[in-house]
């Protein structure tokens, strides 16, 4: 049988595992990406942020495995992955579910456009996009942003 998804607040520790979620999901789910880092420098830089404040990194365990993230700053969710193996199987729905929680009025965040799983995702989970970007971000990709409020139908609210 398999452990249910239990959701915590990242520790130094968790850096590590986080990074390597990071670096398979999106070589997985974006290899168009150009990266502008080596894994060394990724991973370096996890170490050095998670756990820099109390409930902005989140963590996801099946058992003692982490298999997921999220980074939730106020009510922008900048960071969502989870482990290429371990996807479908609702631990992003959950992490999204606790984003929720965390920012009950308003959730905001930006995917690449290419990203069309993401995308999905997020629309499926009552994001609604509010806008776009030409692509000014560190990977020169443009995004699309969504906003989540509990009342999706509030097409006034725009974060950006």
């Amino acid at each position: 049988m398999t452990p249910e998804v239990e959701l915590f607040e990242a520790e130094p520790a968790d850096a590590p595992h986080i990074a390597e979620i990071h670096l398979a999901a999106r070589r997985q789910a974006m290899p168009y990406l150009r990266l502008h880092y080596t894994d060394a420098h990724t991973r370096d830089w996890f170490a050095s942020v998670v756990a820099d404040r109390q409930g902005v990194w989140w963590v996801a365990r099946r058992g003692a495995r982490i298999v997921g993230y999220m980074k939730l700053d106020e009510d922008h969710l900048d960071h969502l992955y989870v482990a290429p193996l371990w996807q479908g199987q609702g631990i992003g729905t959950a992490l999204l579910n606790k984003a929720k929680a965390l920012s009950p009025h308003l959730l905001a965040l930006s995917t690449f456009q290419k990203n069309a799983r993401a995308r999905k995702f997020y629309e499926i989970h009552g994001f609604r996009p509010v806008g776009a970007t030409d692509g000014d971000n560190q990977e020169n990709e443009p995004d699309m942003q969504y906003v989540w409020t509990p009342a999706s139908a509030d097409a006034e609210v725009n974060p950006w």
